[in-house]
């Protein structure tokens, strides 16, 4: 080994020494090469199969015409350091710069397959939720091809350490390197604002100007300009955003429109009602997907208990996950006012000083003890503030109140042992009541220890991601079991309406490239772009069981929930988003990234496409 190093030693010591020239090109050429590089994986991932297997050819075909842009962008940061003085700082400064667009891209990537769209400077605040992170929830979101973007910085290093420049005269070369670096930036200003201006000034290309600098798509913007130039387009509109305070007549006709067609003016049938006074148990699993539910593994349930409430519920199969940057946070806003979160950041940090229309505020103002428990502190995902101001319950229970020195799954205490700490809270709840309650164990990266592996799989199925998750999903599952036999033992199920509903989707969200090899063996795997979570609303007073396979998005659950439970529609049609599964025509959901799933017309594709702008616009101007 010793002698490895001397040999590396020696043959870094020789320097090789070439024309200043040869030796300023390839030291800009280098990471300008590499940062385009290093955009086009990022492409790559976003344009293939899956955010694991990227698709260069695609990339390539797709980009070219816009690698102008890149360049650009790289240069107008990286030939600052033509500027300094010494060749000493001008390496620092590009290695630093190149470190920094290596260290964004790396975020981007990580981003993407954390929340399926391109981290925005508003998502910054969510750096308050990393503690208490174990790591494999980063680590299992790396694939190999990842160690591409560190290629260029290897070649850097090496070039550096042997190469060296020919002394000249310095006065002529700092001059020259000056000359050089002011015609770089004026070139890449040039390049940057060509089409703007010819669309502005010049009323030309307008059609291009709108497609490319008006672009709403995060992942096609970063396309377009490069991953920097998303990042900084980003907080040039976050900075707009910031002083729209009032909507413009074109905005207020859209939001309009949005709402004329939403509210379809149908009569009330007969579930208008049925809940009205019961309590409310909502049981808010993470990652909690449709397809599991109803289905068995050799012979064994994975969501007996789950299965059983369905008995006696409506149960909608096919609820599309909404999410954007807030994640799970979103899925609280959504399910408890019927609004879509924002499409930058997470709405929880950037409005919480926004107090909405939700159902817990319309439920704790008609008497009812209202609590909301999660094994987390109060500032995760900013739950405590949100919760109790723009949401609007009476009591908030978190890792702050209840005792945490119990064995983790994944990010927080398991669910047995927190049902545990959290009971005594629920149990003090006087009917009526609305308990929401949040159960994490079924958290990626879905690799739970031995002890908590109910299911006896096959040792192939048990090792891998699937596997995981559908031993977790056994467990939460037994962990509701648990829960509703000491809520019943306390009397506290007798007239309640029990809700249990998936936050966002979990195995084809985050793993889906490794589910391909069970498709043969369990089919109903298979679940296509069917992002789906289930929605169940078991009450054991219902004689028959409803199930419907409407279209449906997130947003739906709020409305369709107040009609059973006797809220008045004009106290929320004007402010939901979504509408009511009971009472409409339409089976269609929009995605975020802006699929929209169901036969409409064009003109209703355009007005569901319309709906996160639309929601944009409402919290911009601290709409209720």
């Amino acid at each position: 080994m010793k002698e490895k190093l001397l040999k590396i030693k020696k043959i870094l010591g020789k320097k090789i020494y070439i024309p200043n020239r040869v030796y300023y090109i390839v030291l800009f050429i280098i990471p300008v090469v590499g940062i385009l590089m290093k955009n086009l994986l990022l492409q790559s991932y976003i344009m293939g199969d899956n955010l694991y297997s990227p698709d260069f050819s695609e990339a390539v075909r797709s980009t070219w015409r816009y690698w102008i842009f890149y360049i650009a962008v790289t240069m107008l940061v990286l030939f600052i350091g033509m500027l300094f003085k010494r060749d000493k700082y001008r390496i620092i400064y590009v290695a630093v710069c190149n470190l920094f667009f290596t260290v964004l891209i790396c975020c981007d990537i990580i981003y993407l397959r954390s929340f399926f769209t391109m981290p925005s400077a508003a998502d910054a605040l969510i750096i308050k939720n990393f503690s208490g992170f174990e790591g494999g929830e980063v680590t299992s979101l790396i694939c190999g091809w990842d160690a591409l973007i560190f290629a260029d910085i290897l070649m850097f290093v090496i070039f550096v350490f042997v190469f060296r420049r020919r002394q000249t005269d310095e006065k002529i070369k700092i001059k020259a390197l000056r000359i050089t670096a002011m015609s770089v930036a004026s070139m890449s200003v040039a390049i940057l604002i060509f089409i703007p201006l010819q669309a502005k000034a010049l009323d030309i290309n307008e059609k291009a100007y709108q497609s490319i600098y008006n672009e709403k798509n995060a992942e096609k913007t970063s396309s377009y300009f490069s991953s920097l130039g998303f990042h900084v387009k980003d907080i040039v509109e976050l900075v707009q955003q910031s002083f729209h305070t009032k909507l413009t007549k074109e905005e207020e006709n859209l939001v309009e429109r949005y709402y004329d067609w939403k509210n379809e003016n149908l009569p009330d049938n007969e579930y208008a009602g049925i809940f009205e006074g019961k309590n409310v148990l909502f049981l808010q699993i993470e990652s909690l997907e449709s397809f599991v539910i109803g289905k068995s593994v050799d012979g064994q349930e994975l969501t007996p208990n789950i299965n059983r409430l369905m008995e006696h519920s409506f149960y909608f199969s096919s609820v599309f996950e909404q999410v954007q940057g807030g994640n799970s946070s979103d899925a609280d806003l959504m399910y408890t006012t019927s609004r879509l979160p924002v499409s930058k950041g997470s709405t929880f940090f950037r409005y919480d000083d926004v107090k909405l229309t939700s159902l817990p505020r319309y439920l704790t103002e008609q008497g009812y003890n209202t609590l909301y428990t999660q094994a987390v502190r109060g500032s995760f995902w900013n739950y405590q503030k949100c919760w109790s101001d723009m949401i609007g319950v009476d009591n908030f229970i978190g890792a702050e109140t209840i005792n945490m020195d119990y064995e983790k799954i994944g990010f927080t205490i398991n669910d047995g042992d927190f049902i545990n700490e959290a009971f005594p809270y629920i149990s003090k709840l006087e009917a009526p009541y609305y308990a929401h309650i949040v159960l994490n164990s079924s958290h990626m990266p879905f690799q739970p220890s031995e002890k908590y592996k109910n299911l006896k799989l096959s040792e192939e199925l048990d090792n891998t991601y699937l596997g995981g998750y559908f031993q977790l999903v056994n467990y939460v599952d037994s962990c509701i079991g648990n829960l509703l036999d000491r809520m019943e033992a306390e009397g506290m199920l007798e007239n309640t309406v029990i809700v249990v509903i998936g936050d966002h989707t979990g195995i084809h969200k985050y793993y889906e490239y490794s589910l391909e090899e069970w498709y043969d063996e369990y089919p109903w795997v298979n679940v296509g772009d069917n992002y789906t979570v289930p929605l169940i609303i078991s009450c054991s007073d219902m004689e028959n069981s409803y199930s419907s396979d409407i279209l449906a998005g997130q947003i739906d659950v709020m409305p369709t929930l107040a009609y059973l439970l006797g809220m008045p529609e004009e106290d929320y049609i004007h402010s939901a988003m979504g509408r009511n599964l009971l009472k409409t025509n339409r089976s269609y959901a929009i995605f975020r990234d802006g699929t929209i799933h169901g036969e409409l017309s064009e003109e209703e594709k355009e007005i569901v496409g319309s709906s996160y702008q639309v929601s944009d616009y409402l919290f911009e101007t601290s709409q209720k």
